[in-house]
């Protein structure tokens, strides 16, 4: 094995970043754009793509070279055509997909006319070429075609002309070109459009060509231009995209005017082929034949080219760009030409991603540390690269000085960087000591330490809040404060913390908080020092502790206004309230995107940014949701700042992220959920056709409300996806049978759900999910199932069987001759039957009807039995009281019948979550009590912490509404000479002891 010198690897990285940074750039120093692919590995059916459209259901539909594919995010489905079935598709060189207001797909093909699909039978309808029918489409090759806003189906084809279909009459009227007047300018039809005043604009081989509806001609613009493509732009305007570049055309001025940015572009986009355009409002996206993606904000006139780089896995898949769209959702889809499909986040796209190789030359890499200056400059301490400046438009420089030789601040292993009241830029190296960058005069410094020997100090975080007192934390060698004015360096290590000291030497992070107090994350836990006295407070992860920190390696820390504390660790994230020192945790499972936290910090607004071991993360402070952005930047322990006028920068070891918080939505649209499958006992059901001589599905099962099944058939699979595209890998659902589920089932990103073996009866099957960025939405109804009880089990059949064994036995009465046994025996029945209704109105009297608990009476009855019984044991037992929190608020606000709902519910929870011994019933009110036989106070309060997490995890559904109900409980051991009412009194007294602290609570206490 060979071991390579500090000096190797700096020689083996500063080589891959020399590789990197000699790839071409997309166009100058733009952001990396993250395209996700579907091509043939994922079902496509060929990797040309000259069409994608959106239908009403949310579904994605794909034109190709070997035919129609519909895509769900999941599965992919393929329409192609078989030989001798009129019913598939005519011809599988699929040009186009549509949907007319009615709802049907019209597939257009390059030498099979036209389609029109039903989606929900699957039946197609051919339109193709008859000689013998005027009425017929003029040509089977159909090169393009469109729906304008009166419904209207036009088609334009390679050389006969554009058609114009009747929905009445269900044939064509033809326009083609001619030396009559108002004919079309030439018969090859490229492109149909529409402005926004709903006129109707045609590009051909010979102009642009605008209709006059109420005389059914046109007149033509451009005359000279091959018009490729054509989109609307703002009121009657219109992007144009020809052989020789796009222009907007303004019909009022009679021709093409000037936009901001066009005299920048690049040439091969200002007088190339333009295949596609499309514009939403802010940007317009521009596709070209062989030179990539142009994307033109239309605010400011900036453009970026992005381009094919085979080696980059996020990069456009292909140059030769086909169609661009939109979907609902705000994701854009790219077709290519011999590339598949390419879709982009727009949210992702607000984010300004610089990685090596694409973004152009320079980023650095291992960046571990980042400073904003009020110059709108940025600052990068990385290793292996040392110290780089760049603008936050991009243009990035070496840092330059007069630091100390040998070394300059390019060749320095950077660790930490903080900028203070002075503007002076504090760089800490790794065992190269403490550099200062003065403001002034650009020159760098290096400070003395504590030691008089040579600074090797590796320095992890640097905090100047307060001018002329900087922070310093080191791996190993603890915190120094370092005094500006009077060179004082005072140094905190690990020890005692009524001493002052650290619980580590390893500091990772510094936070200096709006109270003056300094918060130290370390590698065995968080301390604060007040700054008042020095006092140092500790804060661990305590297993016996109900709260405590989610793990003691720190490696981020941020405040809110609220005055509350983040706290990042190796294994998630905490908030932490320095006033009452309470702590709450979020993980994965909350939403976040990993539990292994990189950096945190809060964008001045209302977002927490958290960036994670897999991927970036932003929690709404107001709402408290979570909504995650997988970006494949492998983010840094502590690198990330926020700039003066706003902008969060995150550093990564891949490069580093920009972007503006109020540019990204704070909810994102909401995509919609289906039920795409049914199964029965293995078999998938398909809507309308017979299983055992009965239509279980008449409609496609999205728009099935309920299911009849049979007892056999109680072996189902069901199938769901959400239309969620920006990242359907990172999708998430979460099902539940209502009526056999006791709770929600999380399934990841599984998208069926499986059940065998279901008893008879009613059930509603429900889904919930997640897109790739944000939080739960349920958006399916729900599918009611009912399972037929089998003829055995029916009331009717047992009934019927009931009365034959009667007849039996009175004719056994009848032949015997035995009348007075059977009177007595009778006798003896009816007096059991008395004795059990005795025993039940005794029961009844001991229950509580809306829980079915022991009511009060129950409780001191079974009280008196166990306290004889501990007694006589000599054995302990314990009194838990459990009251739920706002209970009254739930009353007021959702009403009474929801309070018994939520009283059954939680009683459920409490006698699903009891041992077999215990004792449990309702006392009063909101108010529950479980007695413990053979239980101490240890005990108790396992039993106790149990029930409320379990039921503070539980969502309760109330007419559509989910409730998060929490419970505060008290709890005493009874000491045997104590009366029932004395224990109660100290269980009540600790129940109130929990909710002084905030409710949500466990309080235990022992006999005195």
């Amino acid at each position: 094995m060979v071991f390579c010198t500090g000096r190797q690897w700096r020689a083996f990285f500063l080589a891959c970043f020399f590789f990197l940074t000699t790839l071409t750039a997309a166009h100058g120093s733009t952001q990396t754009l993250l395209f996700n692919h579907i091509d043939e590995a994922n079902g496509l059916p060929d990797s040309t793509v000259f069409q994608v459209m959106q239908d009403r259901e949310g579904a994605m539909w794909f034109g190709t070279r070997n035919g129609v594919a519909r895509y769900d995010g999941v599965t992919m489905k393929v329409l192609q055509n078989e030989a001798g079935n009129p019913q598939s598709l005519s011809h599988n060189d699929s040009g186009g997909v549509l949907e007319d207001p009615d709802g049907s797909i019209w597939l257009r093909t390059w030498g099979g006319g036209l389609n029109r699909l039903d989606p929900e039978t699957g039946n197609i309808q051919r339109f193709q070429h008859d000689p013998l029918d005027p009425q017929s489409l003029s040509e089977d090759r159909v090169q393009s075609d469109f729906i304008d806003s009166h419904g209207i189906l036009w088609a334009g084809t390679f050389g006969k002309g554009l058609n114009r279909f009747d929905q009445k009459t269900g044939g064509f009227t033809h326009y083609l070109s001619d030396d009559t007047p108002g004919a079309i300018s030439h018969n090859r039809v490229w492109s149909i459009s529409e402005t926004r005043d709903q006129v109707l604009w045609v590009g051909t081989d010979q102009g642009l060509n605008r209709l006059n509806r109420e005389k059914d001609t046109f007149t033509v613009a451009l005359p000279n231009e091959r018009i490729r493509a054509l989109h609307p732009a703002g009121g009657g305007t219109l992007w144009v995209g020809t052989q020789n570049g796009f222009h907007l055309f303004d019909p009022e001025k009679g021709g093409v005017v000037p936009f901001p940015g066009m005299e920048t572009l690049p040439p091969e986009i200002s007088s190339g082929p333009i295949n596609t355009l499309y514009e939403d409002g802010r940007t317009l996206w521009v596709g070209t034949q062989n030179h990539g993606l142009l994307i033109l904000d239309l605010e400011t006139g900036h453009s970026t080219l992005h381009q094919s780089v085979p080696y980059l896995a996020h990069s456009l898949s292909h140059n030769d760009i086909r169609w661009i769209t939109q979907d609902r959702a705000g994701v854009i889809w790219i077709a290519t030409r011999g590339g598949g499909i390419n879709t982009l986040s727009k949210t992702c796209h607000q984010m300004k991603l610089f990685m090596p190789g694409y973004s152009g030359d320079h980023i650095p890499l291992d960046i571990h540390a980042v400073a904003a200056d009020d110059d709108e400059n940025l600052w990068f301490g990385s290793w292996y690269t040392g110290l780089k400046k760049t603008t936050l438009s991009g243009d990035m420089s070496e840092a330059t000085g007069n630091v100390p030789p040998p070394r300059g601040p390019g060749s320095l292993d950077i660790n930490a960087l903080a900028l203070g009241p002075t503007k002076d830029l504090w760089i800490g190296t790794w065992g190269n000591g403490l550099i200062r960058r003065a403001h002034q005069t650009a020159e760098y410094t290096r400070m003395d330490s504590i030691s008089p020997h040579p600074d090797n100090r590796i320095f992890t975080a640097l905090s100047e809040k307060k001018a002329g007192i900087l922070w310093a934390g080191t791996r190993n060698q603890g915190l120094f404060r370092h005094d500006l004015k009077t060179g004082q360096v005072t140094r905190f290590t690990e020890g005692p913390s009524q001493k002052g000291g650290l619980s580590s030497n390893t500091i990772n992070d510094l936070l200096e908080d709006d109270s003056d107090n300094l918060w130290v994350g370390t590698n065995l836990g968080l301390n604060r020092i007040a700054e008042q006295g020095g006092r140092v407070s500790w804060f661990h992860k305590r297993k016996e502790a109900a709260e405590s920190l989610s793990h003691n390696v720190i490696t981020g820390l941020a405040q809110t206004p609220n005055g509350d504390i983040w706290v990042g660790t190796y294994h998630g994230l905490n908030r932490l309230d320095p006033e009452t020192e309470t702590i709450r945790t979020y993980f994965m499972e909350d939403g976040l995107s990993g539990n292994v936290i990189k950096s945190l910090i809060f964008d001045g607004s209302r977002r927490l940014w958290v960036a994670t071991d897999k991927g970036l993360s932003a929690i709404d402070l107001k709402n408290d949701t979570i909504s995650r952005f997988p970006l494949p930047l492998r983010f840094v322990q502590g690198a990330v700042n926020r700039s003066k006028r706003g902008e969060v920068i995150f550093g990564a070891k891949n490069g580093y992220l920009v972007f503006s918080p109020e540019e990204i939505p704070l909810t994102l649209s909401t995509a919609p959920l289906y039920l795409t499958g049914l199964s029965l006992n293995g078999s998938p059901i398909q809507p309308g056709i017979p299983v055992d001589k009965r239509i279980i599905l008449s409609k496609p099962l999205n728009k099935t409300d309920r299911i009849e099944l049979k007892h056999t058939e109680n072996n189902l699979t069901v199938s769901f996806a959400l239309h969620d595209y920006s990242n359907p890998a990172e999708n998430r659902y979460r099902f539940r049978l209502k009526g056999y589920d006791t709770t929600w089932v999380e399934a990841g990103n599984s998208t069926t759900a499986r059940y065998s073996h279901l008893p008879p009866g009613s059930y509603r099957f429900q889904v919930m999910a997640a897109g790739s960025h944000g939080a739960w939405s349920q958006s399916h109804t729900g599918l009611e199932i009912h399972i037929a009880t089998p003829f055995w089990e029916r009331g009717d059949f047992r009934a019927a069987i009931c009365l034959f064994a009667a007849g039996l036995i009175w004719l056994r009465i009848t032949f015997t001759r035995k009348r007075t046994r059977e009177l007595k025996h009778l006798v003896t029945l009816r007096t059991q039957e008395l004795e059990e209704q005795s025993r039940h109105h005794e029961a009844l009297s001991l229950t509580d009807p809306l829980t079915e608990l022991l009511n009060r009476k129950g409780l001191q009855k079974r009280q008196k039995e166990l306290h004889s019984q501990a007694r006589r044991n000599q054995t302990p037992y314990a009194l838990i009281l459990a009251d739920i929190d706002h209970f009254k608020s739930i009353n007021d606000t959702c009403g009474h019948d929801c309070g018994d709902f939520v009283l059954q519910q939680i009683s459920t929870l409490f006698y699903s979550n009891q041992r077999t011994h215990d004792i449990l019933g309702r006392w009063r009110g909101g108010k529950f009590i479980l007695l413990l036989p053979d239980t101490n106070e240890k005990g108790a309060r396992i039993l106790a912490e149990r029930m409320r997490d379990r039921i503070a995890a539980s969502l309760f559904e109330w007419n559509g509404v989910y409730l998060t109900v929490t419970v505060t409980i008290g709890g005493v051991t009874c000491a045997l000479d104590e009366t029932f009412e004395q224990s109660l009194s100290k269980a009540n007294a600790a129940l109130y002891t929990g909710k002084k602290r905030g409710r949500n609570q466990v309080v235990v206490t022992s006999p005195e």
